[in-house]
């Protein structure tokens, strides 16, 4: 079940949102390479009692491109270490946690529309690795826990104004792992629920 709310997420956008999108002439021609990263947003995840910003740095390639709208293929790599960690035992028995990371390296497909006016919407799914790990406090004794891999999923919505050939806007997303670990309290603690603000340029 908490796989399927990036899923339902997307599904809406790409539905609904070329219906909505206005736009009177041609987007421009790209002028960045396809090699060259297209977008940069800083996302802040809300997860467990923990709050981590992070980076991240996107290509987009397109696969299909119309007056109004486009469906890219989009890469996506980023991450960063939680600023704010739960400092107590939560109701779910995870410990106080003392440092915890995740680096993501995904993959997908992205839809972004704009209106004549300027106004920008879109919307992705991905898929892919996750690297994580950290640090617990259980019963006064500090816990180890190795960097190890898991796959998950995020879905974002994005909204924003373009300004010639830059977007600047906000986006809200959801990324959640494929599996869990009982082993492992750190995998409670990656992902989550994101919100951010991004540059997309072309």
């Amino acid at each position: 079940m908490r796989r399927l709310t990036p899923l339902v997420l997307l599904a809406a956008v790409l539905l609904g949102l070329p219906a909505f999108a206005q736009r009177v002439a041609e987007k421009p021609p790209s002028l960045t390479p396809v090699w060259v990263p297209r977008e940069v947003a800083v996302l802040t995840f809300f997860q467990n009692g923990n709050i981590t910003p992070e980076l991240r740095i996107a290509w987009h390639i397109p696969i299909v491109q119309q007056r109004i709208d486009s469906l890219n293929l989009i890469v996506e790599g980023g991450g960063g270490w939680a600023a704010v960690k739960r400092s107590v035992t939560n109701e779910n028995a995870d410990p106080p946690m003392t440092e915890m990371h995740q680096w993501h390296i995904h993959a997908g497909a992205a839809y972004e529309g704009d209106w004549a006016q300027g106004w920008h919407v879109g919307g992705r799914i991905t898929a892919g690795v996750t690297l994580y790990g950290g640090n617990y406090v259980v019963n006064g004794d500090p816990i180890h826990e190795d960097t190890t891999t898991t796959g998950t999923v995020e879905g974002r919505l994005e909204g924003g104004y373009r300004f010639g050939r830059v977007v600047v806007g906000v986006t809200i997303g959801v990324l959640q792992s494929w599996n869990s670990d009982p082993r492992r309290y750190s995998i409670n603690d990656i992902g989550g629920f994101s919100s951010g603000i991004f540059l997309n340029w072309r």
